[in-house]
C-alpha cells in the first residue's frame, strides 16, 4: 500500500510546481481522466487494464467516471482498496495526478531542449 503521508507531499509538490508555471496549469486544466488512467499507469499501480475496466468490473453500473460521486463512496472505496495500490479513489487519483504531472514535466523539458 501507498504511504499516504508521502503521497500527499509529493502530490503537492507537484501541484506546486504546475500552479506556479501559467503553461504548466494551462495544460493541467485540460487533462482528461483517460490520460489520467491511462493503460500503463492502471497496469503498474492496479489490477485494472483500462478505465473502462474500472467502472465495468465494479459492478456500480456506471457509464463514466464522473458518476462515481453518485455511489456508495464507502463501498467504491473498498472495491478501489482491493485494486489498486491506494486505500482509497482520492488517493488513487493523485497517485494519477502525480504520475501525469511527472510525465508531463518530462515531455516538456525535451520540448524545450
Amino acid at each position: 500500500m501507498m504511504d499516504k503521508q508521502k503521497l500527499d507531499k509529493t502530490f503537492k509538490y507537484y501541484m506546486g510546481l504546475f500552479t506556479a508555471d501559467k503553461e504548466l496549469g494551462q495544460i493541467m486544466s485540460k487533462v482528461t481522466f483517460q490520460e489520467l488512467f491511462n493503460p500503463e499507469f492502471l497496469k503498474e499501480n492496479s489490477k485494472f487494464t483500462s478505465m473502462d475496466d474500472i467502472l465495468w468490473r465494479s459492478g456500480f453500473g456506471i457509464m463514466n467516471l464522473l458518476e462515481v460521486e453518485n455511489v456508495n463512496q464507502d463501498k467504491w472505496n473498498e472495491y478501489i482498496a482491493k485494486n489498486c495500490e491506494c486505500e482509497t479513489w482520492h488517493d488513487f487519483g493523485k497517485l494519477a495526478m502525480i504520475d501525469w504531472m511527472k510525465r508531463k514535466l518530462e515531455e516538456v523539458k525535451k520540448e524545450k531542449h
